[in-house]
């Protein structure tokens, strides 16, 4: 499965978004500005305040994985809680390197949880996407009500606004997508077959393609069953909803708490849950350069809300630090560590 993964041009790419944000941190905020920030920090405060952010990544990542592992539970699926945790930092890390972001690391999480628990596609599927719908329907109303609280406060540049209606309106729109196909019955096959027939007219090999189609078919009728499950006990879904508000407020309080470690407080949580949902988004339409456009956003949208420009360009690098660069060296030795590296190669 990770075939799909160029490792040369993943490198690359990083390599080059990296380049450009050094440049644009040297261009635009000047390497002597940020050494003279550093230097007059209180390195205990800083220790420990950065030490929180640390403990606050890892927290956001267990309880995110809280996340799926009770959508299973709930389906009667049996996985250990330990393993739904490595599973998450694998796809996590998959995520960072693969140039297509979320997709990759959903299909991985997919995989691994498949290969462990011998189920169909579509049971395996079904947890995993409502596990992302949660998230995304968390940080969404979070950018909402962040954004309408600042332009009432009169804190934030109301040439914001509509950039941040249209990243909600866009992300409520793929959640109501996701839900029809999932849930309105015969929605997905009517998908299947469009696609099938578009298909079929520039295909040769018609009974392979009828061999896929149905199996196509057949996992979507388990991932419909196991959303109807959902659906019909609703219940289910509050655990994992709690847990996904929950850590979405640990993933705020590494930004907070990087900010305090640079001795700066005058950013509420309610400007950095704006900015940490807007970077989100832009990590996901900007997937094929992982690194630079999502700092170079950070750093601006820190700006616009009257953070001085060295302190956001200090605190989007130790942010991204701990967000990105940490789930890389985390995720890969957990790769290693486990086997999975072979298995999914193999596949």
């Amino acid at each position: 499965m990770l075939g799909i993964l160029s490792k040369h041009r993943s490198s690359i790419l990083m390599a080059l978004g990296l380049a450009a944000f050094i440049v644009y941190l040297g261009v635009f905020i000047r390497f002597d500005s940020l050494l003279e920030l550093l230097s007059s920090l209180n390195l205990g405060q800083y220790a420990l305040y950065y030490t929180i952010a640390i403990a606050a990544l890892i927290l956001s990542v267990s309880f995110d994985s809280l996340i799926w592992y009770y959508l299973l539970q709930g389906l009667q699926v049996r996985m250990k809680l330990a393993k739904v945790v490595l599973y998450n930092w694998i796809g996590n890390f998959v995520e960072m390197v693969i140039p297509c972001e979320t997709v990759c690391g959903e299909v991985t999480r997919i995989y691994l949880a498949q290969k462990d628990i011998k189920s169909k596609v579509g049971t395996s599927a079904a947890p995993v996407i409502t596990s992302r719908i949660l998230s995304t329907i968390v940080y969404t109303v979070g950018l909402f009500v962040g954004s309408m609280t600042l332009v009432a406060t009169q804190k934030m540049p109301l040439y914001l606004l509509g950039t941040l209606l249209l990243i909600s309106i866009g992300t409520v729109g793929m959640i109501g997508v996701i839900f029809y196909l999932a849930l309105k019955e015969g929605a997905a096959e009517k998908l299947v077959g469009f696609v099938t027939r578009i298909i079929k007219i520039i295909t040769k090999n018609q009974a392979k393609l009828e061999q896929r189609k149905e199996k196509v078919q057949q996992s979507l009728y388990s991932l419909t069953e196991a959303f109807q499950t959902y659906k019909k006990h609703p219940k289910i879904l509050i655990k994992p909803a709690v847990f996904a508000v929950i850590a979405w407020l640990f993933t705020l309080l590494v930004y907070l708490m990087v900010f305090y470690s640079l001795n700066f407080t005058s950013i509420s949580l309610v400007e950095v849950a704006v900015v940490y949902c807007v970077a989100s988004t832009v990590e996901t339409l900007t997937s094929g350069f992982p690194v630079g456009a999502v700092e170079i956003t950070m750093i601006n949208l820190y700006s616009a809300l009257n953070v001085p420009l060295v302190i956001a360009g200090a605190a989007t690098t130790l942010t991204r630090l701990l967000t990105f660069w940490v789930q890389v060296l985390v995720g890969y030795p957990i790769l290693q560590l486990t086997g999975l590296k072979q298995v999914l190669k193999s596949d």
